[in-house]
């Protein structure tokens, strides 16, 4: 399912892409690349929040983050723009049937996306970025101390999501699932987002 998944991405891309190249009208094309009005009419900015959780029994984590955006409008309806993320997991872990241990991990990354409108209001969101993570290493742990270390890491995001607002302001609120998440990561490989946006 994974390599399906990872596969799927740049397909997806290239026919998104494709098929904005081959229905826009004329006069969309001549509105965007209008020089007239500078690059900034093209830009659109989101916040997000990343909100995760996972337990099962031995260990729990909880995740909060911010990932805020710049999107730029090649149509009315394809937008591609980097994206930055700060996140924060705290991790607690039952070491013996009396012990827990804890740990407060931080992770920051970068990354790229692309957005495509399918509708007014409904979302694909594509994206593709590297974070530096703080893990657990359990093996240099002791029952009342969880040590941890850094490891880059590739992440590849498919989902889709929902936005409203009026016209300028707005919100967006979208589930995206990670191909690339290891098998043994100590959070779910989805992500729920909601945050604001500008002028998408």
């Amino acid at each position: 399912m994974k390599k399906i998944l990872q596969f799927a991405l740049p397909v997806f891309m290239l026919l998104a892409i494709a098929q904005t190249t081959a229905t826009a009208q004329r006069s969309d094309t001549d509105r965007y690349f209008d020089e007239s009005q500078g690059f900034t009419h093209r830009l659109w900015y989101g916040g997000g929040f990343v909100f995760n959780f996972l337990n099962n029994g031995f260990e729990s984590a909880f995740t909060l983050g911010v990932s805020p955006l710049v999107g730029y409008k090649i149509t009315d309806n394809f937008s591609v723009g980097p994206r930055f993320s700060l996140i924060y997991t705290t991790y607690r872990r039952q070491t013996t049937p009396a012990t827990t241990a804890s740990a407060n991990l931080w992770d920051y990354g970068i990354g790229a996306f692309t957005r495509y409108k399918l509708f007014r209001s409904f979302f694909l969101h594509l994206e593709y970025g590297a974070v530096n993570e703080e893990f657990v290493d359990l093996n240099n742990s002791t029952i009342n101390e969880l040590a941890t270390g850094r490891t880059v890491r590739d992440n590849a995001f498919i989902g889709a999501g929902y936005n409203d607002g009026n016209g300028i302001w707005g919100y967006d609120i979208y589930l995206l699932y990670n191909v690339n998440a290891p098998e043994n990561l100590a959070r779910l490989p989805v992500e729920f987002r909601f945050g604001l946006t500008y002028n998408f």
